[in-house]
C-alpha cells in the first residue's frame, strides 16, 4: 500500500477591518467577506452518524472524477488499512458516502481517501467511537460563522479535543434565495477551504442541524425558495444521523445517543410558518416533527438520565418580543412546555441553542410557561464563532456574554465545552464551560462554569 505523506496547510488568520454595531440575529456585515481559498480546491471530507460501532463519512473530492475509496485505519501508520467503498447519493455522482460498520467501542478510527491503491493523508481525519453504556465525554457547542472564516477560534475548539462536536447552525452565511443546487453545495466546499474549520471537522465526530442562513434567508421559514433543494444538499453533504422520516426532502430532524444521554436535534427552519401568521396557527417544528419530538421524550424519560435538546434559536423569551426566538411563537411554546411538564421530564432536560452571538446560560430560574411551579430546566447559548455580537431573549443567570466588537483586527470568537461525568452510577453530572477566544491577545478565557446532576431514572 502507497502512503502519500504531507503536512496540513497552514491556517492563515485574516485580518478585516470591522465596523461597531448593533448586533442583530446573525446576520452578517459586507466588509466581512468569505475566505479567499478557491472552494474548487478544497476537499469535504468529515464524519459523523457516530455510535459505539459504527460511523458515516461523507467526501466530495477537489478532482472527483475517477474511483475514490476510503482508506480506515486504528494505528494512523497506514501500514495495512481497511479500504471501503462508498456510494454516491443518486442526485450528486461527485460525492461519495462510506458507511462503517462493526467497529470497536471507543476506538480512535484514522480515515483518508483511496485512489488506486495509493492512500492520500493529506486531507486525514478521525473520529473516536463512543462507549456503550455509561463513560464519561466532551462535546463542543458552537454556532455562526461567516462562509469560509479562517478564525483560530476553530484551532482553540480543536485543542480542548471534544469527543463530538455539536454544530448548531449558521455554518455559513449564503443567505441563498434560489432553487439551485450548485449554490448549496458551493457553500460546504467554502467552509471546508477553510484550513482551521477543515482541521476542526477532520478531528472529531460531528452533528449539525442548520439555522436560518445556512438553510435560507435571514429568518427563513417553510418558504424559503431553496427549501427543497437545501434538504437534498444536505443529505449529499452532510454525515448525519438517521433522519426523521429519511426521505430526500424532509425536514432534517434527527436523534441519537452518547452514553447515557440522549440528543434530539430538531429543525426548526423547514415547517416554520411565516411570522406573520396568526400565533394560534403560528409553529417551528411542524405537526410531524413536533409529534416525533413529543414521542422521543417519552420514549428518553424512563431510560435516560439526560436528554439534551438542540434547539437552533432562543427558548427563553418574552412573549411576542421577537419573531426569531420562541418568544414570537408562545402558543407552541407554551404547548411543548406544558407536554414537558406533564410528561415530568423537565429535571432532565437541557435546550443547547446557537442563533444568538452570545455565551449564555439559564439554570431554569427564567424558563416557566407550562404548568404553574413547572419547566426549570436550564438552557444553554453557544456563539458565536466570529460573527459580531448581540443578545436575544432572556433574561439568563449567567450572561449573556456577547461576542465582542473590535474596530481593528479580528473579532474574538466564542463556544462551550459541555463536560460529561458518568461512572455508571446514580447520576450523571455535566458541567457547561463558555469560553472566549480573544484573538488580538491570542488567548483563551473563561465567561461561565455552571454544572447539574441529574439523577438516573
Amino acid at each position: 500500500m502507497t502512503v502519500f505523506r504531507a503536512g496540513l496547510l497552514a491556517g492563515g488568520v485574516a485580518l478585516g477591518l470591522v465596523v461597531l454595531g448593533l448586533g442583530g440575529a446573525c446576520r452578517p456585515l459586507g466588509l466581512l467577506g468569505p475566505s479567499s481559498a478557491p472552494e474548487d480546491s478544497a476537499t469535504v471530507l468529515w464524519a459523523g452518524g457516530v455510535t459505539d460501532s459504527s460511523a458515516r463519512v461523507v467526501a466530495r473530492p477537489a478532482i472527483p472524477e475517477g474511483e475514490v475509496r476510503l482508506a480506515v485505519d486504528t494505528t494512523g501508520t497506514w501500514t495495512n488499512p481497511r479500504i471501503v467503498d462508498g456510494t454516491a447519493p443518486a442526485t450528486n455522482p461527485d460525492v461519495r458516502h462510506f458507511s462503517l460498520d462493526g467497529l470497536a467501542p471507543r476506538t480512535t478510527y484514522h480515515y483518508a481517501l483511496s485512489r488506486g491503491g495509493t492512500v492520500d493523508t493529506t486531507a486525514q481525519g478521525q473520529f473516536r467511537t463512543f462507549g456503550t453504556g455509561a463513560f464519561s465525554f466532551r462535546v463542543a457547542l458552537g454556532a455562526c460563522a461567516r462562509t469560509g472564516s479562517r478564525h483560530p477560534v476553530f484551532d482553540a475548539v480543536r485543542r480542548a479535543r471534544p469527543d463530538l462536536f455539536l454544530h448548531l447552525g449558521d455554518l455559513h452565511y449564503e443567505d441563498i434565495d434560489v432553487a439551485n443546487p450548485g449554490a448549496f453545495r458551493t457553500a460546504y466546499r467554502q467552509v471546508h477551504a477553510s484550513p482551521p474549520q477543515a482541521r476542526l471537522f477532520r478531528s472529531t465526530a460531528l452533528a449539525y442541524v442548520w439555522d436560518d442562513h445556512d438553510y435560507g434567508p435571514n429568518n427563513s421559514s417553510r418558504r424559503a425558495p431553496g427549501q427543497d433543494v437545501a434538504q437534498q444538499v444536505y443529505r449529499e453533504y452532510v454525515p448525519h444521523y438517521h433522519l426523521a422520516p429519511e426521505t430526500r426532502r424532509e425536514p432534517i430532524y434527527q436523534a441519537f445517543t452518547v452514553g447515557r444521554v440522549r440528543v434530539l436535534l430538531t429543525d426548526l427552519r423547514s415547517a416554520r410558518t411565516r411570522n406573520a401568521a396568526p400565533d394560534s396557527v403560528q409553529t417551528m417544528m411542524g405537526a410531524a416533527q413536533k409529534a416525533w419530538f413529543k414521542r422521543q421524550l417519552a420514549q428518553a424519560k424512563d431510560e435516560y438520565p439526560v436528554i439534551a435538546w438542540g434547539s437552533s434559536v432562543p427558548w427563553i423569551g418574552a412573549p411576542g418580543d421577537s419573531n426569531d426566538h420562541w418568544g414570537g411563537f408562545a402558543a407552541e411554546r407554551r404547548e411543548l412546555a406544558t407536554y414537558i411538564d406533564s410528561l415530568g421530564v423537565a429535571d432532565q432536560l437541557v435546550a443547547l441553542s446557537g442563533d444568538a452571538h452570545m455565551v449564555a446560560l439559564d439554570d431554569g430560574t427564567h424558563n416557566q410557561y407550562g404548568r404553574e411551579g413547572g419547566g426549570g430546566f436550564p438552557v444553554v447559548h453557544a456563539a458565536s464563532f466570529d460573527r459580531l455580537g448581540s443578545v436575544k431573549g432572556g433574561p439568563y443567570t449567567h450572561g449573556p456574554y456577547p461576542t465582542p466588537t473590535r474596530l481593528l483586527g479580528q473579532n474574538d470568537g466564542q463556544f462551550v465545552l459541555m463536560d460529561v461525568q458518568d461512572d455508571g452510577g446514580e447520576e450523571v453530572c455535566v458541567t457547561w464551560t463558555g469560553k472566549r477566544y480573544e484573538a488580538d491577545a491570542n488567548r483563551l478565557i473563561t465567561l461561565l462554569e455552571w454544572s447539574r446532576c441529574f439523577p438516573a431514572p
